[in-house]
C-alpha cells in the first residue's frame, strides 16, 4: 500500500525536486564563470541526493507513521542527513578537481579550505534542511490523504444512519396490514423493495444521477402515502433541466423523511407536505414544508439525528457551496436548501 501512495505523490514530489534544482543553480551560477558548470553541479546534486531523500521520506517515514516508531525514524533521519552532507562534499570536491584540471575556469565556489573548520557543517545543514522539507511535504500529503479517508468513512456511516428509521416503520405497517388488508400490504412491500434496492445498490456509490435520486424520493413518498392513507395531503413539484447531473447519493432523503416524521395528522386535522425540487445549471434548490401537529410530539434523542447527519454530509461534500435554512413557525416547518455543484 505504501508503494502505491508514493507513486500517487510523484506529481507533487517531482516539482519539488525541480524547484530544488533551480535553487542550487541560482546559488552557484553567480560564483562560477561557466553556466554549464553551474547546471551540471546542480543536476549532479539532485541526481545523487534525490534517491536518499525520497527513501527517507517515502518507505521509512510511512513505516514510522504506521508503526509509530518516532525514535527509530529520528536515528534514520540523522544518519541519512549525514549521507546527504557527504554527497554535498563529494560533489564540491569533484568540481573543485575539475577546475584544477582545467575543465572549467577556477572559481572560489568550490574551495572548501576557505570555509574551514566549517567545511562539513554547511553541507550537512543543507542536507538536514532538504530532508526536513521533503519529509514535511510527504507528511502533509499523507495527513491530507488520511483526512480524506476519514471523511469517506464518515460519509458512509452517515448514509447508513439515515435509513433504519423508515425501514422500521414500514416493516411494522406491513406486519399490521397483513392482518387487515393483504392487498395493500403486498403493494406496500413491492414499493418498499424498490426503495431498498436503491439503498443497497446505489446508496454506497460515490455519486448518482439527479434523476435516480428524484425517483427514489418519489418511491419514498408513494410508500408514505400508502401508509398514511388519506390522512395526509402531499404536493410535489419536480423541475429538472438535466436529470444526468451527478450528485451524492441519498442527499435529500433526510429532509423529506423528517417532514413525514413530524407532519400533523396524528389527531383529527389533516396534515400537508409541500415538496419542491428545482435544478438549473449547476444549482439545485430544495424546499420542504410540512404542517405541525396541534400538540407538539414529545422530542426524543433521535428526533433530529437525520438533519444533524445531513448537515455533516453537506459540510463534507459541499463546504462553502450550500445554504441551508430551517424555519419553524406556529403551524409549520419550512426547510430550504440551495447547493451549487
Amino acid at each position: 500500500m505504501n508503494i502505491d501512495l508514493i507513486k500517487k505523490d510523484r506529481y507533487i514530489i517531482i516539482p519539488f525536486w525541480i524547484l530544488m534544482f533551480f535553487i542550487f543553480w541560482l546559488q552557484v551560477m553567480p560564483q562560477t564563470a561557466s553556466a554549464l558548470e553551474s547546471v551540471l553541479f546542480a543536476a549532479l546534486l539532485i541526481i545523487t541526493i534525490c534517491p536518499v531523500a525520497n527513501y527517507l521520506s517515502g518507505p521509512l517515514l510511512l513505516r514510522a507513521m504506521k508503526q509509530k516508531e518516532a525514535g527509530r525514524f529520528a536515528g534514520q533521519f540523522v544518519a541519512l542527513s549525514l549521507v546527504v552532507g557527504l554527497v554535498f562534499v563529494s560533489c564540491i570536491e569533484l568540481f573543485s578537481g575539475l577546475e584544477k584540471a582545467g575543465v572549467f575556469l577556477v572559481s572560489g565556489c568550490f574551495n572548501l579550505s576557505a570555509t574551514q573548520p566549517y567545511a562539513f557543517f554547511v553541507p550537512v545543514s543543507a542536507g538536514v534542511i532538504i530532508n526536513i522539507a521533503i519529509c514535511g511535504l510527504r507528511f502533509f500529503l499523507e495527513y491530507v490523504r488520511s483526512q480524506q479517508r476519514l471523511a469517506e468513512y464518515r460519509l458512509c456511516t452517515l448514509r447508513h444512519q439515515m435509513t433504519p428509521h423508515f425501514m422500521f416503520n414500514v416493516l411494522n405497517d406491513i406486519h399490521v396490514l397483513m392482518q387487515t388488508d393483504v392487498e395493500l400490504a403486498s403493494e406496500l412491500l413491492i414499493r418498499y423493495s424498490e426503495i431498498l434496492r436503491y439503498q443497497l445498490y446505489s446508496g454506497d456509490r460515490q455519486s448518482v444521477t439527479l434523476g435516480e435520486d428524484v425517483q427514489f424520493l418519489k418511491d419514498f413518498i408513494a410508500v408514505e402515502q400508502l401508509r398514511r392513507d388519506d390522512r395526509l395531503t402531499v404536493s410535489c413539484s419536480w423541475e429538472i433541466e438535466n436529470a444526468q447531473v451527478e450528485i451524492p447519493a441519498l442527499l435529500f432523503i433526510a429532509f423529506v423523511e423528517n417532514a413525514f416524521k413530524h407532519v400533523a395528522g396524528a389527531d383529527m386535522e389533516k396534515g400537508y407536505i409541500d415538496i419542491c425540487l428545482r435544478q438549473a445549471g449547476s444549482t439545485i434548490f430544495l424546499e420542504v414544508k410540512n404542517s405541525k401537529p396541534a400538540l407538539p410530539a414529545r422530542r426524543t434523542d433521535t428526533g433530529g439525528r437525520g438533519l444533524k447527519n445531513i448537515k455533516e454530509r453537506l459540510d463534507i461534500l459541499c463546504f462553502g457551496k450550500y445554504d441551508l435554512t430551517i424555519d419553524e413557525t406556529e403551524n409549520c416547518y419550512h426547510t430550504k436548501l440551495v447547493i451549487d455543484f
